[in-house]
């Protein structure tokens, strides 16, 4: 009787409008890894270094990324879904805008790289560990929702970007898409919380 209770109380409308809040999360922090190549030639000229060596800033952002996979759920446990997912948006967010001020491979590695593959690691795993608790019954439905959030949020954004580089410079673009993605990040994020146990009172471990 507890675990049903449990379960009709994560099966409320809420969980609904939380998935909605994580989809938009997932949307806003997919551009550091979809649009990596629009960048590739200016961040090439700026530093002057070869394509190897660029590159590694992809591959640095994706095992970063990666990383947080195996511990999703004690992370969500220690720090909070919202506290975690916020923390995760915002970093990505800021990785851009401070991306654009640099004009060394180092700094690349340390914004691009490292920033940017924290935060988004972050709130995938914290997006795709918050639905299944949302959705018990129906976990592959929501985790399949979120994560194809994740490649359609790039195809809103490519376009967009990659005009802008052309006509603002790709150290405009990366502050203006990196605070106005960062902001929808955070924005969504502020809202999403854990689902409690019928009866059960809100606390800080559960937000």
């Amino acid at each position: 009787m507890v675990v049903e209770a449990s379960l009709q109380s994560r099966e409320s409308p809420q969980r609904w409008v939380q998935l909605g809040l994580g989809l938009i999360a997932m949307m806003a922090i997919s551009s550091p890894q979809y649009v990596w190549t629009l960048f590739l030639k200016p961040f090439q000229t700026t530093t002057g270094s070869g394509l190897a060596a660029i590159q590694f800033t992809f591959s640095l952002l994706i095992v970063l990324q990666t990383f947080f996979s195996p511990a999703q759920g004690w992370l969500i446990e220690r720090f909070g879904a919202r506290a975690l997912i916020t923390t995760g948006a915002a970093l990505s967010g800021l990785g851009w805008i401070l991306a654009a001020w640099i004009d060394g491979l180092w700094g690349l590695y340390a914004t691009y790289g490292l920033f940017c593959g924290i935060g988004t690691g972050i709130v995938y795993v914290g997006i795709v560990g918050l639905m299944v608790r949302w959705f018990p019954r129906a976990r592959g439905l929501a985790t399949g929702v979120v994560a194809a959030g994740y490649g359609f949020g790039a195809i809103l954004t490519t376009f967009p970007i990659d005009a802008m580089i052309k006509t603002a410079g790709y150290r405009a673009t990366l502050i203006t898409f990196g605070a106005l993605l960062g902001l929808v990040g955070v924005a969504a994020s502020f809202f999403l919380r854990m689902p409690e146990p019928s009866g059960a009172p809100v606390t800080a471990s559960n937000v």
